[in-house]
């Protein structure tokens, strides 16, 4: 995967993108060219065929100043910057076919520079292009390790413009550590000296995604466990990122259910009292307190949670409430009804 295809995938990430960015601006007129001149002296380069590596040295050094002065890209954003870099770093080497080793010196000398002359806290010293399986795959993990509360925010929020591309660049994710996991990793036999970097960076990965997991909206998304992704003879299952129209469907769907559900217990109530209302209220009496009404709740279980939710609204409309004034009439109706003991 080359870089442009990566950034499309994942264009989402604006803050990362403008970064990498920067790293390939060209050096000339850098406010550190004192420092960069360093990378036309130095004895590494005296072979006259050694441009690409100067023009490299300055470029890398350049980029890790700007990591290490700028306060923008320091706390606890500092490692996810780092990360950026060696991307940067890993697409350069392969473009340009450098040599690992010597670009391991370079870092290595503008590392000792930041920290012993400037006293700046550097990137500490990492490639892609070492000693791992499948570096581009890898890459794309670690970009969801280090920004999976941009993930977690877009995919929160239904009608943010990049939902779809977000969610398909975490099911990617998803099938790249289960293949991976699997070919190299499965057994404690994998996890020698050869893969050894590689299983950390899928550790780590499955580390991260179960955070997030458990913090994206489960009503909207049904999203796997990683431990879920596997059958029995440990062979991983390619898993379809669902469509985001299905998604927004079940979302619209959910809404119009919770309408329709306070709107049925509306109804219900609505059209208990209304048949209650008109029945005299001596019956209604016997509804509530007699062993009839007990026999009739009881031999009637289906409405009796209607029953249940209404009889203080079927007392309101027998008994209206009365005036603190309001004489009592002496002369209301007595009906001579048997009352359960209480």
């Amino acid at each position: 995967m080359e870089i442009g295809e990566l950034k499309s995938k994942c264009s989402f990430l604006k803050d990362i993108w403008s970064v990498y960015d920067m790293f390939i601006q060209n050096v000339y007129g850098s406010e550190y060219n004192e420092i960069l001149i360093s990378c036309d002296r130095g004895l590494l380069f005296q072979n006259p065929n050694m441009n690409e590596y100067k023009n490299m040295c300055k470029q890398l050094s350049r980029n890790m100043l700007l990591l290490a002065s700028n306060s923008n890209y320091g706390g606890s954003n500092f490692s996810k910057y780092c990360d950026i870099l060696y991307i940067w770093m890993y697409y350069e080497i392969k473009k340009k076919m450098l040599s690992n080793s010597t670009i391991e010196k370079i870092f290595q000398n503008s590392d000792k520079m930041i920290t012993t002359k400037l006293h700046k806290t550097s990137c500490s010293y990492f490639s892609f292009n070492e000693k791992l399986q499948e570096p581009e795959n890898l890459i794309k993990l670690r970009i969801f390790e280090h920004n999976t509360s941009t993930f977690q925010n877009i995919l929160n929020n239904i009608s943010n413009p990049n939902n779809c591309s977000c969610l398909k660049y975490v099911y990617d994710c998803i099938n790249t550590y289960n293949n991976m996991n699997n070919r190299f990793c499965a057994t404690d036999d994998h996890e020698n000296i050869t893969y050894k970097d590689t299983c950390g960076i899928l550790k780590n990965f499955k580390t991260s995604y179960s955070k997030f997991f458990r913090n994206v909206n489960g009503v909207i998304y049904e999203l796997p466990l990683l431990s879920d992704t596997t059958n029995a003879a440990h062979t991983p299952t390619v898993i379809d990122a669902p469509s985001c129209l299905s998604i927004r469907q079940k979302v619209e769907l959910n809404f119009s259910g919770d309408d329709q559900s306070s709107g049925s217990k509306q109804i219900s109530i609505s059209t208990a009292l209304s048949t209650m209302v008109g029945i005299p209220p001596f019956l209604a009496l016997i509804y509530k307190f007699t062993s009839v009404g007990t026999w009739f709740r009881t031999t009637n279980r289906k409405v009796t949670d209607v029953f249940k939710n209404v009889d203080e609204e079927i007392e309101k409309k027998i008994y209206p409430p009365r005036h603190e004034n309001a004489t009592i009439n002496s002369a209301q109706e007595r009906y001579n009804v048997a009352y359960e003991q209480i």
